[in-house]
């Protein structure tokens, strides 16, 4: 309590605003989702979602073969009586939704149309934005918000809110799939840009927190090269040539838009003074991929 008599209420992603931690490099990793229509409100843990265990069970199963993250979702088409199933595949930016009614959705075999030659897929951009206040009260207090205005946005993109994607402290976290490009620290006003970027096939830099399909350290090197190049293409990729790591620092030779370059990352565990998320009982550490040196790399071989 403090002096006048009322509670102070610790929200782990506006302490993360406030030791403007950098939120880049910091996305989830995953090749893709399963996302799973459930119309009643969001449970704790997914094995207490209205489906029958054994169908939640073989699509966790799925989920782990296929390094994919299991989602709840919904939005204003949910009802009682239909189910969408959703399998993004963000390796290869494509989705398949498979329609049933609550009752028979838990007889599909959601590995079949993942593998069949013959199934429909899409390219589409659509979101999906965290709300699970069960897992982080930040998730509930500052996704529902975004996820209602992009649901209302004259853009009339495609959005669902969903139970935890990963960065309970970066919310609002949204996800744009099929690519899954991880957004954070998303505010109802950061909304317009996001989507007029998504249209223009860029992303929105400021509030980017890397592709779902790349580790910490490679997402961290594709933050430098962008920032770097400016270059903020949804296409924008690059090839590792070299790498090498000696104790904590990380060397790279890459190629970009057909160019060399040469990085030196330093890897530092960061003591955070803050609780990592709101349930926390104990303050811990980040861990940050540091930028030491960036240079367009000169003749045949990299030299350090």
């Amino acid at each position: 309590m403090n002096k006048t008599g009322t509670r102070h209420v610790f929200f782990c992603s506006a302490a993360s605003r406030y030791y403007k931690e950098d939120i880049h490099g910091s996305a989830a990793n995953y090749n893709g989702f399963i996302l799973l229509e459930h119309s009643d409100p969001f449970p704790e843990k997914m094995d207490q979602a209205h489906f029958d265990p054994n169908f939640i069970a073989g699509l966790q199963v799925l989920a782990k073969q296929k390094k994919a993250k299991l989602l709840l979702i919904r939005n204003r088409k949910t009802d009682f009586k239909s189910c969408r199933l959703i399998y993004v595949d963000c390796l290869r930016q494509r989705y398949l939704t498979l329609h049933s009614t609550l009752a028979d959705v838990a007889a599909i075999r959601l590995e079949y149309y993942v593998n069949s030659p013959d199934t429909i897929w899409e390219t589409d951009p659509f979101f999906v934005v965290c709300t699970n206040g069960k897992k982080d009260k930040c998730c509930a207090k500052f996704g529902f918000p975004v996820f209602k205005f992009i649901e209302n946005h004259d853009r009339r993109v495609t959005v669902f809110e969903s139970t935890h994607v990963g960065g309970d402290r970066f919310a609002a976290n949204a996800v744009c799939m099929p690519a899954g490009i991880y957004y954070g620290r998303v505010m109802v006003e950061d909304v317009d840009a996001i989507l007029e970027a998504t249209e223009r096939q860029r992303i929105h830099y400021p509030n980017y927190r890397g592709l779902a399909t790349r580790s910490f350290l490679y997402q961290s090197v594709e933050c430098y090269l962008r920032e770097q190049l400016q270059d903020f293409s949804t296409s924008f990729d690059f090839t590792i040539d070299v790498q090498e790591e000696e104790e904590e620092r990380f060397y790279f030779r890459v190629t970009a838009n057909g160019v060399h370059y040469e990085l030196r990352l330093l890897k530092k565990v960061i003591p955070y003074p803050y609780y990592l998320t709101c349930k926390s009982q104990k303050p811990g550490n980040i861990t940050k991929y540091l930028l030491e040196t960036f240079a367009e790399a000169t003749g045949s071989s990299a030299t350090r």
